[in-house]
């Protein structure tokens, strides 16, 4: 190496006066370069998808003003409620009767309407679906309802849980009995 080249060089003992500026950072240092720049970058994605896929985000209630209100899915696709009802209960006792309904992205659970009638009690759960063509995630949610029963009377009761199975939202009603002790 000639003198003239050896004095160009920079050595990281010389002193800063001596040493050879930097021609750019990114030459010398590519990669720290690219993550100099991207952590920002990076941080406010992160930031933005966490507050785009969480329960924290924006309130979809503006979303489901529009919605339509209907039976809740009781059997979807060959999947069916699954129901949890005590085998018996006493005359005046409340009952609390557990079922599942399927949902999604444009299908949210609603309110149960419960009847009792004599000894047939019947549960209405509701869904809202948002009109078509509207965009939502493909997801298939399994919701838990309750509705609470009250019998007047001793004898077998019928409870009867109506709502829909798709597809071709046909009706589809779930049966169970439960005996009512005086």
């Amino acid at each position: 190496m000639s003198e003239r080249a050896s004095s160009r060089r920079s050595h990281p003992a010389d002193p800063p006066s001596v040493r050879q500026p930097h021609r750019s950072f990114g030459e010398d240092r590519p990669m720290a370069h690219i993550v100099r720049h991207s952590t920002p970058l990076a941080g406010l994605a992160a930031t933005w998808l966490l507050a785009a896929c969480t329960n924290s985000g924006p309130d979809d209630s503006s979303f489901f003003s529009s919605a339509q209100r209907g039976p809740a899915l009781l059997a979807f696709y060959g999947d069916t409620s699954v129901v949890e009802l005590a085998a018996a209960t006493r005359v005046g006792e409340v009952t609390t009767v557990r079922f599942t309904s399927f949902g999604g992205g444009c299908i949210r659970q609603d309110e149960t309407e419960v009847a009792v009638s004599g000894l047939t009690a019947d549960i209405r759960p509701h869904r809202s679906e948002l009109p078509p063509n509207t965009v939502c995630t493909a997801e298939l949610r399994i919701d838990q309802n309750v509705a609470e029963l009250r019998f007047a009377e001793p004898g077998r009761a019928r409870v009867r849980i109506v709502g829909l199975a798709r597809p071709g939202d046909r009706p589809f009603v779930l049966e169970r009995d439960l005996l009512v002790n005086p």
